[in-house]
């Protein structure tokens, strides 16, 4: 299975140095709703990265792809969130309230 990548220039150019190929860098989100729809269509395709800013703007169509979706920091580093998204999918699982 290979890799797809969407994202901004920084992002983007990092991904084709370390050797990937199936890379698509995007200004808007229309542009990157695009990428990342052709890429969920491919059947070569196992595993789409995006920025995770891009991830927030547009959750409810990657809820509904087929692909596996990481999100990852971009330059300007991590989204600050109340409650760790892992954590509180681990914290569900086991019956654990957040408060």
């Amino acid at each position: 299975m290979k890799i797809g990548v969407v994202g901004d220039l920084d992002m983007t150019m990092g991904f084709r140095l370390a050797g990937l190929v199936d890379v698509y860098e995007v200004k808007n989100t229309d542009e990157a709703l695009n990428a990342i729809e052709e890429l969920d269509s491919r059947e070569d395709i196992g595993l789409i990265i995006i920025p995770e800013k891009l991830g927030e703007s547009i959750r409810d169509k990657l809820s509904k792809l087929n692909k596996f979706v990481v999100e990852i920091p971009d330059k300007n580093g991590p989204i600050v969130r109340e409650h760790d998204p892992v954590k509180v999918l681990v914290r569900k699982a086991v019956g654990i309230e957040l408060k």
